[in-house]
């Protein structure tokens, strides 16, 4: 798997470069997951935890732009081996998208670091 990030997204993220960043599926499972969706409404986060941070339910690794980003291993069930997040300025969105299209419409970035700078 491989997602490849827009240029105007990998500025955005270089002030986390200190930090992991994981792509979180808001499914209900796990230590950051408040809210769980159904089948119908996929949700895709952008969390950025410090690297001392418990990461310990994002267990597989994605190739970036940026570098590894890590993933619930569930969560590949609505990934594709090829994906891009874009960045949408007309609606000021982040979207996922797959050759097969849209996975979801509006990735928040989230920072739930500690020590925030």
């Amino acid at each position: 798997m491989y997602i490849n990030i827009a240029d105007e997204l990998v500025k955005r993220l270089e002030k986390y470069q200190d930090s992991r960043i994981v792509l979180d599926l808001d499914d209900g499972v796990g230590r950051y997951s408040k809210s769980g969706s159904c089948a119908l409404n996929i949700s895709f986060r952008l969390l950025i935890l410090d690297k001392d941070q418990d990461d310990s339910d994002y267990t597989m690794d994605v190739e970036s732009t940026i570098g590894k980003i890590s993933i619930k291993e569930h969560s590949k069930l609505y990934l594709e081996d090829e994906m891009s997040l874009i960045f949408d300025p007309r609606m000021s969105l982040i979207k996922l998208k797959g050759p097969s299209g849209m996975i979801d419409g509006n990735v928040q970035i989230i920072d739930l670091r500690e020590n925030k700078e």
